[in-house]
């Protein structure tokens, strides 16, 4: 039996497909955005699956039904596949990827069939025969993903490819994630639409990771501070608010918003997690212990 092929999203999986010399239904795109809302602890596979369909439909991205089949059929694929026989994971070496590959690496944790790992780059790329002769041998974990999904964000800082992550908490002195200072920074030299806003921001990440989608979703919920800007003539434009420079500024600190990252609740009376960037680690701005 032809070894199953995993990778990050449909875009690429025409090329693995080509590549391995499977029909494109052996390839499995693992379609899910884990950096953005609920990742709980405590589900099984089917419980967490319903509960990133609703999120998935809250957010407008797909009909909750469609999200749970898509959800469901990639799971059921990676289960049924004979566990004596070859997984090949194809992901870049990202945020994005890192938290799709966490929870693989947990469903794979323990199968007796060899796992390999193609690391993808983020250059333009045709043929990807090479990078499959050179696969790797890849021990899968569930200990990543098991700390995505705690409630206690200090899990994440044992993960050494989650740094990117513990900055999404919100910062300990203006209560803005890095994306969601990037935004500001961005729109402090005027409104910008979706497409501009988004090529700005993805432009300051060193690597790059976030999708247009999740980051429109961020900044519309980035309002008082950011605002739309509508008019007959032009698109939607995202426009800083003086309350969002004053933010920007350090004048002001943002109240940290209802909200979901990995298995962490943000939000009033919840824990007060943060990242204190000149510490470099996790901190409880509420004072307790844990």
């Amino acid at each position: 039996m032809p070894a199953l092929h995993v990778t990050n999203g449909d875009v690429i999986a025409p090329a693995v497909a080509a590549a391995a010399g499977v029909p494109l239904a052996d390839v499995v795109p693992w379609r899910d955005v884990l950096h953005d809302g609920p990742v709980p602890d405590g589900l099984d596979p089917l419980q967490l699956a319903h509960v990133r369909a609703a999120h998935l439909a809250a957010r407008g991205w797909e009909d909750e039904e469609t999200a749970l089949a898509q959800l469901t059929a990639r799971d059921r694929a990676l289960a049924e596949h004979p566990p004596e026989e070859e997984v090949v994971l194809w992901f870049e070496p990202d945020l994005y990827d890192d938290l799709q590959l966490a929870q693989v690496a947990d469903r794979l944790a323990g199968r007796p069939g060899p796992v390999t790992l193609v690391p993808l780059s983020h250059e333009p790329r045709a043929d990807l025969r090479p990078q499959l002769l050179a696969r790797e041998p890849f021990d899968p974990s569930p200990e990543p993903f098991a700390a995505l999904r705690s409630p206690d964000p200090r899990a994440w800082e044992a993960v050494p490819r989650f740094g990117r992550l513990l900055e999404e908490l919100p910062d300990a002195r203006t209560g803005l994630s890095r994306l969601e200072a990037e935004i500001l920074a961005v729109l402090a030299d005027g409104p910008l639409d979706g497409h501009e806003l988004f090529a700005q921001v993805a432009a300051r990440e060193p690597v790059p990771w976030i999708a247009d989608r999740p980051l429109w979703a961020l900044a519309d919920g980035l309002s008082p501070l950011v605002v739309g800007v509508v008019s007959p003539e032009r698109p939607l434009r995202y426009a800083l608010t003086q309350a969002g420079a004053a933010v920007l500024a350090g004048r002001a600190k943002r109240p940290v918003p209802e909200r979901w990252l990995g298995g962490v609740q943000l939000g009033r009376g919840r824990p007060a997690w943060a990242w204190d960037a000149e510490a470099g680690r996790v901190v409880r701005l509420d004072g307790a212990a844990g």
